[in-house]
């Protein structure tokens, strides 16, 4: 393994990836179960959203997964918030994005910035962890950023505040949560509602002219084939548990058919 401690082979470049115009499926894991990390990667996806907000992941079970996926895929790390204990524990863990969920205002991404990056463009500490080989590649991973910042936009004043967000050059992605932009405006679950798919738009071709990477969450499979014909770069695609039960009840009620 030597001292690039795997990083130079599966670094990711989001904007090569959207500069390729090729969308990159993922699907969103909560379930803190290594079986679960494992099966997700032998299903093939481009990336693993590795999610410590509603579901079960740490950051000790974050590390675990990102080990478990060393050689790929990318993991997506979301947080449980954007504080700055959380941005630097969970970035310790070697991911290759966090994900940072609800995130407003330009304020908010300035406040970002400081925790995520290291001085002189933020206010980072420095600490040993698996980020960078335990110290074996400290310098190294010092002095060139090998992680990417990812925001959600998923509120009203996301999506007001979008064109500063996006253009902040800390943010290397945007992530957009139709679901919770939905309950932004009043209307929990209608990702469908005019207001809801005028917004998604607007924040896509923002991004689109910032040339910077956009993402979406889909919950089936249709809904993703979608979103990629409309130009999205990054889509999750399910959600580990959902998937589980589905797939669970199909197969019991495939036994009582005739």
């Amino acid at each position: 393994m030597g001292t690039a401690w795997l990083r130079k082979a599966r670094r990711m470049d989001l904007n090569a990836w959207m500069h390729e115009r090729t969308p990159r499926f993922g699907t969103l894991l909560t379930i803190d179960n290594a079986a679960t990390i494992e099966i997700a990667r032998l299903a093939g996806f481009d990336w693993l959203w590795i999610d410590g907000e509603h579901g079960q992941f740490n950051e000790v079970s974050a590390a675990t997964a990102c080990a478990l996926c060393a050689g790929g895929p990318a993991t997506f790390v979301r947080l449980p918030d954007f504080s700055p204990t959380a941005i630097k524990r969970f970035l310790e863990t070697g991911c290759d994005a966090i994900i940072l969920p609800a995130v407003s205002t330009l304020e908010e991404v300035q406040a970002i910035a400081r925790a995520a990056l290291y001085p002189p463009r933020g206010q980072r500490s420095v600490g040993i962890a698996r980020a960078q080989g335990y110290g074996a590649t400290l310098q190294e991973y010092l002095n060139a950023k090998s992680y990417s910042v990812v925001v959600q936009i998923e509120t009203v004043a996301g999506v007001r505040n979008a064109r500063a967000i996006v253009q902040h050059d800390a943010v290397d992605a945007v992530f957009i949560g139709p679901y919770d932009l939905s309950g932004s405006f009043g209307i929990p679950g209608q990702i469908e509602a005019p207001e809801v798919v005028a917004a998604v738009a607007e924040v896509r071709a923002i991004c689109n002219q910032a040339g910077k990477p956009c993402g979406v969450f889909a919950a089936t499979a249709e809904k993703a084939r979608e979103y990629a014909a409309q130009g999205f770069d990054l889509i999750a695609v399910g959600i580990d548990s959902s998937i589980l039960l589905n797939a669970s009840k199909q197969l019991r009620e495939s036994l009582t058919q005739t």
